[in-house]
């Protein structure tokens, strides 16, 4: 996998809107690795047990490799939860569990992942105190010691890599410390979390949070992965490379297509992606439920090679879109996770070819979001 790249994410055990058959249909999916965050699978453990096989076997996608984080980002993190031994994991949104390292640590062994996020406390929102940005980072380094530990013993894990979380919120010589004491355990990446969680952080503006990161990402190793998930629009995309993130997940290509909306933003430096001007210019997305695709007998994007766009026009979507069909968002959820990974692969391209500026002036052009 080359990086800058986007990751497959599990909603309640399937890619939303996607069946394994429609996932077919998603070419550079074969064989991805997929983020299956643990809040959908917190009882699972006594099935899985009994199962041996692990989730991704369970799940039909035996043949993906499986990274666990906790949460899932297109949720907002509930605040003041988490106890001072344990992390509270929301199950359907209702259902408060407690997770110590060795409830945590139990349970990976029953779901057998590729690779997992250590047990952390990322709940650093904007303005939070001194003191609860301090536990953050104390617990974290704390529960990873405890999972790196039970890690090296279980006959399971002990060649599971274990993804560090780098906390600290906002505050400079917290995220220092966090991040010193993460790149001195044996990991196979970072997570830069506590930053932003939910559907909001599509708004995140970068500039609030550049120091913090970048202070961070100075300390860790260059050759370890650094993951930042969350909904992720082109700009924030961009930025967050330059400073040093190498994967990211498909969070915002879903927030899209929840909104009945298709990808349009064009992103090669030749002009060829054929996205059309007049609606697109100054936008990322364009909306299916409006009345000028009734007649429109394009596909949702000229010279997309997806499995939508070579099969459907855009009238025909605004008409599922209009009627609420289902398959509405199958297809659309085909294209824009297309888009945006095709969008990835031109931004590696680019990066080779020193070619970076000029890409992010043909993506943003005209985009308005906050500064950066």
């Amino acid at each position: 996998m080359g990086t800058p790249s986007p990751l497959l994410t599990l909603r309640g055990g399937l890619l939303p809107h996607l069946t394994k058959e429609t996932l077919a249909h998603l070419l550079w999916a074969k064989g991805a690795p997929i983020i299956a965050p643990l809040q959908h699978h917190v009882d699972q453990g006594p099935v899985l047990e009994h199962w041996g096989k692990g989730l991704a076997s369970f799940l039909g996608l035996g043949d993906h490799p499986l990274l666990i984080t906790l949460h899932d980002f297109t949720e907002e993190l509930r605040h003041g939860y988490n106890q001072k031994k344990s992390v509270s994991i929301w199950q359907y949104g209702t259902n408060q569990i407690h997770f110590d390292p060795l409830k945590f640590m139990s349970l990976m062994e029953a779901i057998k992942p590729s690779a997992m996020l250590a047990l952390c406390d990322g709940d650093t929102p904007a303005g939070c105190s001194n003191k609860r940005v301090s536990h953050s980072v104390a617990k974290s380094i704390e529960f990873l010691d405890s999972c790196v530990e039970k890690a090296s013993i279980s006959p399971i894990l002990e060649s599971t890599p274990i993804i560090g979380a780098v906390e600290g919120g906002l505050e400079l010589k917290a995220r220092r410390k966090s991040a010193g004491e993460v790149a001195k355990q044996p990991v196979g990446g970072f997570l830069m979390d506590g930053f932003h969680h939910g559907p909001n952080c599509e708004q995140l503006n970068f500039a609030m949070i550049r120091e913090a990161l970048e202070e961070s990402v100075e300390l860790l190793p260059e050759d370890k992965p650094r993951f930042f998930l969350g909904p992720a629009p082109p700009h924030l995309v961009f930025d967050l490379v330059e400073a040093g993130i190498d994967v990211f997940d498909c969070t915002f290509p879903t927030m899209v297509t929840e909104r009945d909306s298709m990808l349009v933003f064009p992103f090669t430096l030749d002009g060829s992606s054929g996205v059309k001007s007049e609606y697109a210019e100054g936008k990322y997305e364009a909306s299916l439920s409006s009345d000028q695709f009734r007649m429109d007998f394009g596909p949702l994007v000229a010279g997309c090679a997806c499995y939508t766009c070579s099969n459907f026009t855009r009238a025909y979507l605004h008409h599922l879109v209009a009627t609420k069909e289902m398959l509405a968002r199958v297809l659309l959820t085909l294209h824009n996770l297309h888009h945006y990974q095709a969008f990835f692969v031109a931004l590696q391209l680019a990066i080779r070819n020193g070619q970076l500026d000029e890409l992010r002036r043909v993506v943003i052009r005209g985009h308005h979001h906050p500064a950066g």
